[in-house]
């Protein structure tokens, strides 16, 4: 369902904003002019920590604003679910019931 779908990708996004996070605590006592090596489209590349701490700090900024996105969309496709089993008033059968004979 799209629900799990935007809490599986909210969980993936979770842990990349965690990993920069982890990245930027490394590097941030480290002097700028240190040599440092930073994964680019599948190519390593050197850099310097001044020039990869700003990047990775805008990186993690734009994940935390698309998990912020689909948090939204989240809500609001749990909302569109919740009005919807309420209007037709679906109940939800428990994990293996389905297999009982109703007598």
């Amino acid at each position: 369902s799209e629900c799990n779908q935007l809490s599986s990708k909210i969980s993936e996004l979770e842990l990349e904003k965690n990993e920069h996070e982890l990245v930027l605590g490394t590097i941030k006592e480290l002097e700028p002019s240190r040599k440092c090596f930073r994964m680019v489209g599948g190519v390593l590349v050197e850099r310097n920590v001044g020039e990869v701490a700003p990047a990775v700090e805008r990186n993690k900024k734009g994940i935390e604003s698309v998990i912020e996105s689909l948090s939204k969309q989240l809500h609001e496709k749990e909302k569109e679910l919740a009005d919807f089993v309420t209007k037709y008033k679906i109940r939800q059968v428990p994990a293996g019931a389905e297999n009982r004979v109703m007598g």
